[in-house]
């Protein structure tokens, strides 16, 4: 594909995350979005309207149908990921996939094998890698003594969504589990990004609060061990009173990274002596990270690019998840395959 050529992009799905995805692509000018696609057809021709797409469909083979279109990107729930992914590499498209790529790892690691054989590349959308913030703490500790010790602490409130009997949020048969599934994986995914492989996790999952067992977690702890020694520990509440997520790195030359999530990320150095200092700020982090991820993709379809995430990282952190699980499940640690 020629520097001059544009990236023709199907979006599948006409929801929240939808919207963020589209957002994104008007933004870069390579890209074209040529398809909204969405069962509710109704909310695929609102969606299209909005940003001004031509094409909406119900199914996705009339999109496949379209020999022009060069990238599918997945933005459902995580049940429909491994087959719409296998039906769109299977069609010699490349796919963009939101997290985590499948209800399991099973799924996941049968769509990788689709993938290595397929035209199109496969990409998972970790897009907090891309966050300015997350790539110095990964220098710092590259450039430095090193990580030792780690605590992430995520809390959000989805209680009311965990309650009701209709919402998919939390649901296992949709989502995979609960706030481990759904919001630990990008915990988990950053984690790998900063201390590489997994060897160990033990972990448990409860429902604390949230009296729906129809329904995942609202409550995780998990610790993962990590082949160069890093010991993480995190913990996760869904029915928290607002949302806050934090990462304290420790490094053994007794140096504290914390990095703040809200609206932006703050990351924090404290030294030994007691110094503070603010490192680096990203105002307006999410929908930031979120355009340079899906940038990043549109360039890697055109040629211009290698894949940061690939295959094999999305498959790591879909193992951790997996291990975590087992763990719960038959109150041991589990060994990263």
């Amino acid at each position: 594909m020629s520097a001059a050529q544009r990236v023709r992009v199907a979006v599948v799905g006409a929801g929240a995350f939808a919207q963020s995805h589209l957002a994104a692509y008007a933004h870069i000018d390579r890209a074209e979005v040529a398809w909204v696609c969405d069962p509710d057809l109704e909310a695929a021709r609102r969606t299209a309207e909005r940003w001004g797409v031509r094409s909406v469909a119900a199914d996705l083979e009339d999109v496949l149908a379209d020999d022009g279109v060069d990238l599918v990107d997945l933005v459902t729930p995580v049940a429909l990921h491994a087959p719409q992914a296998t039906s769109a590499l299977t069609a010699g498209r490349s796919v963009l996939c939101e997290k985590p790529m499948a209800l399991d790892l099973a799924e996941a690691e049968a769509v990788a094998a689709v993938a290595a054989s397929a035209r199109g590349e496969l990409h998972v959308k970790f897009h907090q890698r891309f966050d300015p913030v997350h790539e110095r703490v990964r220098d710092l500790l590259r450039d430095g003594t090193g990580a030792v010790v780690a605590h992430f602490t995520l809390l959000g409130d989805h209680l009311a969504a965990l309650r009701s009997r209709t919402h998919w949020r939390g649901d296992p048969r949709f989502t995979g589990g609960g706030s481990l599934f759904e919001s630990g994986s990008h915990l988990l995914d950053l984690a790998h990004f900063w201390f590489g492989p997994a060897t160990r996790v033990t972990a448990t999952v409860h429902q604390l609060v949230a009296d729906n067992p129809a329904k995942g977690e609202d409550t995780a702890t998990v610790v993962v061990e990590f082949d160069g020694g890093v010991v993480l520990t995190l913990v996760g509440f869904w029915a928290a009173p607002a949302w806050d997520w934090r990462k304290d790195v420790f490094t053994a030359d007794q140096v504290q990274l914390t990095v703040e999530t809200g609206r932006d990320n703050v990351l924090r150095r404290r030294a030994r002596d007691g110094a503070s200092e603010v490192v680096a700020v990203q105002e307006g982090w999410f929908d930031r990270s979120v355009e340079a991820s899906i940038r990043h993709v549109v360039e890697c379809c055109a040629g211009d690019a290698t894949p940061l995430v690939t295959v094999e990282d999305a498959l790591d952190s879909m193992r951790t998840l997996d291990a975590a699980y087992t763990s719960a499940r038959e109150g041991r640690t589990v060994e990263v395959a």
